[in-house]
């Protein structure tokens, strides 16, 4: 939070040194697009909308060619068997969710020298046709899945 002089604090007019520093403080802490927001608990009352993509095409057959997910949210609609899509760079407390909605596995890939549960960096984890998995980003390096990995044929029946 920015240091701010108030004339009635101080109980003088403010020096123009110090009116400048009120707007040098002022300017260090605002806010800009694209920063992060930091809050200790946070509540809400209404609905909360995360950014989702509901139409990703899976891509390529190795990390560097798989689709980037961009979205908290992430839906591929569209692969053929083994593409792949790739998870932003980890950063703590990141949580994704991946739905694969095709009728084939594709590869789920962290970002470059990370990794997903215990596997090595840079390996994939294979996620089944109609699998969803939720994601959490537990250092600037690793992810973890936060739950059983729930497989459903077309009817809506549990498989696993």
């Amino acid at each position: 939070m920015a240091t701010i002089t108030l004339r009635s604090t101080k109980g003088s007019p403010l020096t123009n040194a110090e009116v400048d520093g009120n707007f040098t403080n002022l300017n260090t802490d605002k806010y800009e697009s694209g920063d992060d927001i930091v809050s200790d608990d946070l509540s809400s009352t209404g609905e909360l909308t995360l950014s989702a993509t509901v139409a990703v095409t899976a891509a390529g057959t190795d990390q560097a060619g798989a689709t980037s997910l961009t979205k908290t949210y992430n839906i591929v609609t569209t692969a053929t068997a083994d593409q792949g899509v790739k998870l932003p760079d980890a950063a703590t407390g990141k949580k994704v969710t991946v739905v694969n909605a095709t009728a084939v596995s594709i590869k789920l890939y962290p970002d470059t020298s990370e990794t997903i549960n215990s596997l090595s960096a840079n390996v994939a984890k294979s996620i089944p046709a109609g699998a969803t998995v939720d994601l959490v980003c537990t250092s600037g390096t690793s992810w973890r899945t936060l739950e059983q990995v729930l497989i459903f044929d077309s009817s809506g029946t549990q498989l696993n």
